[in-house]
């Protein structure tokens, strides 16, 4: 036997069955807007880095995104602004699955680059943003003296005449030697001149009474005195 539903039940079953379409309505409306955000690309690196401090100024700017990127006409695009305000990107950026690489002009000023990309993800979703990186100024060397310069200017002296030097400032500073034996020798060499002198006046003396003794004997032979010879007379023997 087939039962009739009731008026009440018909009422009871509308208000569920729409809030169960309201329901998956609304489910699929997030899940719809959820995945195309699931899908934009990132950057996550950059050389020079974001906030970094480089001696030199890069020749190029590199980009790396999490996914393959679009390559349609103006799809890329990429800005470096050097500190005086000048674009210095050079030609067009060139694009290799998920790396873009942008040639930058020759640059030797220093201070604050700022990079400036817009770029269309995969899900042709364009996204964009900036970072900034510093040059620091060129160091100016100063100049050293050269060790090996200041060697060859102020040679050392050499051993053989640095002894030669001491040695000749021994010869005339120092006492020579044997010169303790000059005192001595002085008093033997006045000796024996002393000695000499009064040996030749002893024999001048004794030569000269020799010779007086001769002429008196000489003279008394003449005369025939014998005690005119200066000698005592001899004692007669008796």
């Amino acid at each position: 036997m087939k039962r009739t539903p009731t008026p009440w039940s018909r009422r009871t079953a509308s208000p569920v069955i729409a809030g169960l379409t309201a329901l998956l309505a609304a489910s699929g409306l997030l899940l719809a807007s959820a995945v195309p955000a699931a899908a934009h690309d990132d950057l996550i690196s950059s050389t020079p880095e974001s906030g970094s401090t480089v001696g030199i100024s890069p020749a190029e700017v590199t980009l790396a995104f999490s996914g393959e990127l679009l390559t349609a006409t103006s799809a890329v695009v990429i800005e470096v602004t050097s500190p005086d305000g000048r674009n210095i990107a050079e030609g067009e950026p060139v694009v290799d699955g998920t790396t873009v690489t942008q040639e930058l002009e020759p640059e030797t000023s220093a201070g604050v680059f700022t990079v400036l990309w817009r770029v269309v993800s995969s899900d042709g979703h364009p996204i964009s943003d900036q970072y900034t990186y510093t040059v620091e100024p060129a160091t100016i060397p100063t100049s050293t003296p050269n060790p090996t310069a200041t060697t060859e200017q102020t040679p050392e002296p050499s051993p053989t005449a640095t002894t030669a030097g001491t040695a000749g400032s021994d010869v005339h500073t120092g006492p020579s030697g044997g010169g303790e034996f000059l005192p001595v020798m002085a008093v033997i060499g006045g000796v024996v001149v002393f000695g000499g002198a009064l040996v030749v006046v002893l024999m001048a003396g004794r030569e000269r009474r020799r010779r007086d003794r001769a002429a008196a004997a000489a003279a008394a032979a003449a005369t025939g005195n014998p005690n005119e010879t200066g000698q005592a007379p001899r004692p007669i023997d008796t």
